[in-house]
């Protein structure tokens, strides 16, 4: 099964995240298929998701984590927020 989550980069105690699609089999470090997007957690929540990527991987099945399902949600959101102030 595919999988998007997060995958963990940074040093130690400066843990940085990017948004990923993986075999749910593999290391929490392994095999990307693709990158979605990153999180800084450290930084006020700083992130960016590709929502197009996004959708592509889960019109082809992909399931997600709930830590990336509420980061998408948020993205999402944002995407909303910032549209209709253009």
């Amino acid at each position: 099964m595919v999988k998007i989550r997060l995958t963990r980069l940074g040093k130690r105690n400066r843990p940085l995240y990017r948004l990923v699609v993986m075999d749910s089999r593999s290391k929490r470090d392994g095999k990307v298929l693709d990158i979605l997007g990153h999180y800084d957690p450290l930084r006020d929540g700083v992130f960016h998701v590709d929502l197009e990527k996004v959708e592509r991987w889960l019109q082809r099945g992909a399931q997600m984590t709930d830590r990336a399902v509420s980061l998408i949600k948020l993205a999402r959101k944002t995407q909303k927020v910032s549209a209709t102030q253009n």
